[in-house]
Parts: structure tokens; C-alpha cells; sequence
């Protein structure tokens, strides 16, 4: 999910993610309603284990930067996937188990896997979906039913009631106590009283002056948690648009919020 950094490391077994229902069989897939796993053949439900559960956020361990941009984070903080990049878009598009070959979820195209892998660094937390699919379209229909004029493809998209594909937007965040010195000149306004001569007459006018004087100081601030975006495959306006994030709801990463 995170493309900022590539670590070339002697290379471990790919890990295949799937979820099986233990009473049919069937895959399970993430349920963005109940929050659990959910079969739709059998309607067997599963919670997925520590969602929602006090202390969640504080289990999000964050990692030393200097430790990762010099590749000496512990082997247990990475991992290696397949991924191949979307000709048509150049979005990165992430290949599981078996699959060799995929659409693009951004543009459609089809796209098909290399024969490397790449080592990065593990996700440590998600926002799971909100919407399930079905609610998703009927928003989506809604929006298009209050546009005046709407692309035709995006019409005949919403009206055949096609599968929708969800993305999940990958950022850094980071952590930074700062201390900082400054040196410059402030500014004071006054005013001051003159006797001017108009239209033959004395007359008294306030005129704003500016009174300089050197500054210098040291200022200390804590930022947590900001935000930087790690892809390159949507544009910022669109990013820019979903924010803010509720970060007081992120999950610490599972693969099971990826299922379905």
C-alpha cells in the first residue's frame, strides 16, 4: 500500500491472504456496515479481532524516521509484494497469491503483473470502509440526479449497477518536535498629529508612521500526526477534497479490511 520507499533485501515467500468461511467454504469479505467479516452465501458473520476495542490507536506503533531512511528497521516492520505499474495511468496496482493479471483500479486498464517483488514498509493502521457498495451507489446515483449535465459513460455506469472498486489512498504520517530560532524586526503602528495646508486653510491630519525595533526568540512546537500523501496516482485536488481524515477511528492494519 505504501510506495515511499523501496528497501532491497534477500527476498521471503509472498503471504497470500484468504479468508474462508468455516461453514461453506466461501471467501469472506469485510463488511463496512457491521464491521465484521461476512460470507454472502451462507451469512456467516466474524468479528474481526480488536476492531473497535479500547487502546487501539495507542497499539499503532510509529517508527524511528532516521532508522528507515537508512534501511535498519527491524525485518519484522517490512514486507514484499508484486505490483506492476498501470501503463495507461501509472498508478502502482498491488497483485495477490496467483493473479498475474488485473484492471486498474483507477482507469480500467488492463494491467499485468512482473516477475519482481518489492520489499516496503508494512501499513501499521486504516480507516475501514464506511459505505458498503449498495449505499455507495445510491449515493453516487443521487449526486448525478442533482448535475445538470454529468459525462454519458458516468451515467450508464451508475444506471447498469456495476460492481464499484474500492481504494484505499496510502499515506505517511509523521511526527515532529520542532525547535526554532528567529531574528527579524517588529513593527509598532502610532500616529502623529500635522497641520497641513488645504484649499488655503490650515487643517490637522493623523498620519500613520512605523516604529522598528530587532526581535530574536526561540519557539518550540510539537506536530502529530501530519499527513503527507504516499501515491502519485491521484491527483491532490482529489485528495485535498476528502479530508479531513477522523483519525480517532483508525484500526490498527489487518488484511482481512482488504478482503472482498
Amino acid at each position: 500500500m505504501i510506495d515511499a520507499i523501496h528497501l532491497e533485501e534477500p527476498r521471503s515467500p509472498e503471504e497470500e491472504h484468504r479468508f474462508p468461511c468455516p461453514q461453506c467454504g466461501a471467501d469472506l469479505r469485510f463488511d463496512a456496515d457491521s464491521g465484521q467479516m461476512m460470507c454472502d452465501h451462507c451469512g456467516y458473520g466474524e468479528v474481526i479481532e480488536g476492531h473497535g476495542g479500547q487502546g487501539r490507536i495507542e497499539g499503532i506503533r510509529e517508527l524511528d524516521f532516521r532508522a528507515a531512511l537508512d534501511a535498519q528497521l527491524p525485518e519484522a516492520e517490512m514486507e514484499e509484494l508484486r505490483f506492476a505499474s498501470c501503463p495507461n495511468c501509472g498508478a502502482h496496482v498491488e497483485f495477490d497469491g496467483a493473479v498475474h493479471a488485473t484492471e486498474c483500479p483507477f482507469c480500467a486498464t488492463p494491467v499485468v503483473a512482473d516477475t519482481g517483488a518489492h520489499r516496503q514498509i508494512k501499513p501499521k493502521g486504516l480507516l475501514p470502509f464506511g459505505l458498503e457498495e449498495r449505499e455507495a451507489h445510491k449515493r453516487m446515483n443521487n449526486w448525478l440526479g442533482r448535475l445538470w449535465f454529468a459525462p454519458n459513460g458516468l451515467q450508464d455506469y451508475a444506471r447498469k449497477g456495476r460492481k464499484m472498486t474500492g481504494i484505499y489512498v496510502p499515506y505517511w504520517t509523521f511526527d515532529a518536535d520542532t525547535k526554532s530560532g528567529y531574528r527579524g524586526e517588529r513593527g509598532t503602528v502610532y500616529y502623529v498629529t500635522k497641520t497641513v495646508r488645504r484649499d488655503g486653510k490650515n487643517v490637522q491630519v493623523r498620519e500613520q508612521k512605523i516604529r522598528w525595533r530587532p526581535k530574536s526568540g526561540r519557539v518550540a512546537r510539537f506536530f502529530d500526526d501530519v499527513l503527507v500523501l504516499a501515491s502519485k496516482s491521484l491527483p491532490k485536488k482529489y485528495t485535498q477534497a476528502l479530508e479531513p481524515w477522523d483519525l480517532a477511528a483508525l484500526e490498527p492494519y489487518r488484511p482481512e479490511y482488504l478482503a472482498g
